[in-house]
C-alpha cells in the first residue's frame, strides 16, 4: 500500500505529464520545448539566477526555497510546478488542497520577470496544472489565492474561467472556478 506522500507524488508526475501532453497539443509549437518539472533543485537554482530576483522577492515577499520546503513538509497533497522552455526557467507555482481536499489553490505562482518565449502561457499551464490536480484528488474547485489586482489581470483571470468569489468564506480573497475535467 502507498504511502498517503507517496500517493500524492504520483499524482503529481501523472498531472505534469497530462498538463505537458495536453498543452503541447494545443499550442504544437512548444512541442520539443515546453518541460514540466516539480520544484526541484534545477529550478531553485536557476530562479536564483533570474535577473532581478532579489528585488522581485522583495516585492513578492517570498523566497521559493522556503515555499518549497515548507509545502513539501506541511501539505503532500499540494502541487508544485516549474515551467521550462527548454533549458530556461519561465514560470513557478505551489498550491495545496484544502483540509477536506473541495479546492486545489494556487498560492504561489510568479513567472520570469523579463521577456521569454512562453509570456502569456505561464498561468494559463499552471491553472490547467491545478486543474488535472483537483480532477485527481477529486476536488470540486480550483481557485488563485490572492489575486493580483492589476488592470486587466483580473478580467484576465476571469476569461480562464476563475470567475467566482469564495464559496465557503466569503472574507476570503480568492478567485474560484468549478473543475470540469
Amino acid at each position: 500500500m502507498l504511502s498517503r506522500r507517496h500517493k500524492y507524488e504520483v499524482i503529481r508526475q501523472q498531472v505534469l505529464l497530462l498538463t505537458l501532453q495536453e498543452t503541447v497539443q494545443n499550442l504544437p509549437e512548444l512541442a520539443g520545448y515546453l518541460r514540466l518539472t516539480t520544484i526541484n533543485a534545477d529550478a531553485l537554482q536557476s530562479w536564483k539566477n533570474w535577473p532581478e530576483a532579489e528585488d522581485v522577492q522583495r516585492q513578492i515577499g517570498w523566497d521559493w526555497h522556503e515555499v518549497r520546503s515548507r509545502y513539501r513538509r506541511n501539505h503532500p497533497a499540494s502541487i508544485e510546478l516549474a515551467i521550462w522552455f527548454d533549458e530556461s526557467l519561465c514560470g513557478l507555482m505551489i498550491g495545496k488542497a484544502s483540509r477536506g481536499k473541495l479546492v486545489v489553490k494556487i498560492n504561489y505562482l510568479q513567472g520570469l520577470p523579463i521577456d521569454h518565449p512562453l509570456k502569456g502561457v505561464i498561468l494559463p499551464i499552471a491553472a490547467r496544472c491545478a486543474e488535472h490536480f483537483a480532477a485527481a484528488i477529486e476536488a470540486k474547485w480550483v481557485a488563485i489565492q490572492d489575486p493580483m489586482e492589476e488592470p486587466g489581470l483580473l478580467d484576465y483571470y476571469r476569461d480562464l474561467g476563475f470567475d467566482q468569489t469564495d464559496p465557503f468564506d466569503h472574507l476570503n480573497n480568492a478567485l474560484f472556478k468549478l473543475v470540469e475535467d
